[in-house]
């Protein structure tokens, strides 16, 4: 079976595609990587934009990530310390798969280079794009998203944000079928993970990726053996989060929500 990954690069979204190339390295012939932080906006507007929609707080603690994300990597290059995830850069090199970068995964040019790879499958790792129909259609199995929490519960964008500013006591990780809607498609696995009052965005994006890595391969298994699950989501209970505000984060704070530390991130990478 042929496998193309989508993906925004990433720490956490590292980890699961580097485990897939690792169970199915002869099967994934390709790589796509979003390059943008916003879709259809340059890295200025879209920082921009954050700033406007979630303030300076937020959007400096997830520059802070990205920025140490990578900045860690380059560090443990310069050391001779070998990363625990290596980037998509290495991965290439490591693996022998292509890895092309799109700001806009539809775009004609993009579906021509999926197309050229004959993909049985898609596989969406964290893409922070809308994967529209034509996209869909290039793949003969279809075309998977996974996503951090237990669907139709807290769809849409940084769950874990919302785990906590909820206090809620139980999360998961979602493996679906990708429609034409954000975090909307039919469910082929979920798993349940236990929040507790220590766990912060970044304990709980390492435990979430640690059990959808698992998922990822198994998802990949039970599509290769044909008939996998497809149980249709209950949308009357369905929550969708964007951004958070200002007040959003007010209300993480005062149930004692916390980032993690530059510290924690380091550690687990």
């Amino acid at each position: 079976m042929r496998i193309v990954i989508l993906t925004y690069e990433s720490f956490f979204s590292n980890l699961m595609t580097e485990r897939l190339l690792n169970e199915f390295s002869g099967q994934i012939v390709g790589i796509v990587r979003s390059d943008c932080l916003i879709h259809g906006k340059s890295l200025p507007n879209g920082l921009l934009y954050l700033l406007k929609r979630t303030g300076l707080r937020f959007v400096g603690r997830k520059a802070l990530e990205l920025f140490q994300s990578r900045a860690t990597t380059m560090i443990f290059r310069l050391i001779g310390r070998q990363p625990k995830v290596n980037s998509l850069r290495t991965m290439r090199q490591l693996y022998h798969v292509p890895v092309i970068g799109s700001k806009n995964v539809n775009s004609p040019q993009t579906l021509e280079q999926i197309k050229q790879w004959q993909p049985d499958l898609v596989i969406s790792v964290y893409l922070n794009q809308l994967i529209k129909r034509d996209l869909i259609n290039l793949s003969s199995k279809g075309t998977l998203n996974i996503h951090p929490a237990l669907l139709p519960h807290n769809r849409g964008l940084f769950p874990y944000f919302w785990v906590i500013a909820d206090g809620e006591k139980e999360t998961g990780v979602t493996i679906h079928w990708v429609d034409e809607k954000f975090d909307t498609g039919q469910i082929l696995l979920q798993e349940k993970i236990t929040v507790v009052p220590e766990d912060t965005i970044i304990s709980l994006s390492h435990k979430s990726v640690t059990v959808g890595a698992d998922m990822l391969v198994k998802a990949v298994n039970l599509v290769e053996a044909g008939n996998p699950p497809k149980i249709s989501q209950d949308h009357s209970q369905a929550s969708y989060h964007s951004w958070p505000g200002s007040a959003d984060q007010q209300r993480f704070r005062q149930q004692g929500g916390r980032y993690g530390t530059i510290f924690e991130l380091w550690k687990v990478m």
